[in-house]
């Protein structure tokens, strides 16, 4: 009995499924989504972007006090440049309306390569910076939520530095399960 119970307690373990989520995100509500043929023209055109890829999917159909209502609609914008350029631009409208932006680079299970995240943080930034100034969405630059999990900060000084907390980052504790970004599901 003494050598079946540490067995039974692994076994447990390995069942219970435990995801561990690596990368960066970054989000906010928005009050609008965006012309996404548009926002997929331009990013297309920054130098260190290779290619996007515009998809749609349906989410979650909520359930409510009054049934269950149409599922959400989730857009996709997945951006890749050279190497080290991995990103997802993602929109989400619920059944009321409401848009929230996402973007992110993670992994279920593994980490991403620093290098892809340090060359992928600034194209986010850009990003930003394009629908607040070009698609109206001001909003972003004032209610973005960063997440960093379990990767060095991308903003830091200096390679392998500490990252610095801020009031924004989300940097969980290490080796703890998280759940991922609203509605994302990876690269």
């Amino acid at each position: 009995m003494k050598v079946l119970l540490p067995i039974l307690l692994v076994f447990t373990g390995l069942l219970t499924g435990c995801d561990y989520i690596y990368g960066v995100s970054r989000s906010a509500s928005v009050h609008k989504l965006p012309n996404l043929q548009d926002v997929k023209s331009r990013i297309e055109t920054y130098p260190e972007i290779g290619g996007v890829d515009l998809s749609q999917r349906a989410g979650s159909r909520p359930l409510t006090w009054t049934g269950i209502k149409d599922p959400d609609e989730v857009f996709y914008l997945s951006y890749k440049g050279g190497e080290n350029v991995h990103g997802t631009l993602m929109f989400t409208r619920n059944y009321k309306g409401d848009v929230r932006y996402d973007q992110y680079l993670i992994d279920i299970n593994r980490r991403p390569p620093q290098i892809w995240i340090d060359s992928t943080w600034p194209v986010m930034k850009k990003i930003e910076r394009d629908l607040e100034e070009h698609f109206g969405l001001p909003e972003i630059c004032d209610s973005v939520k960063v997440w960093i999990y379990k990767v060095e900060d991308p903003d830091r000084k200096v390679p392998n530095e500490l990252p610095l907390q801020t009031p924004t980052s989300g940097t969980p504790v290490a080796d703890a399960p998280v759940a991922p970004p609203s509605g994302a599901a990876g690269r």
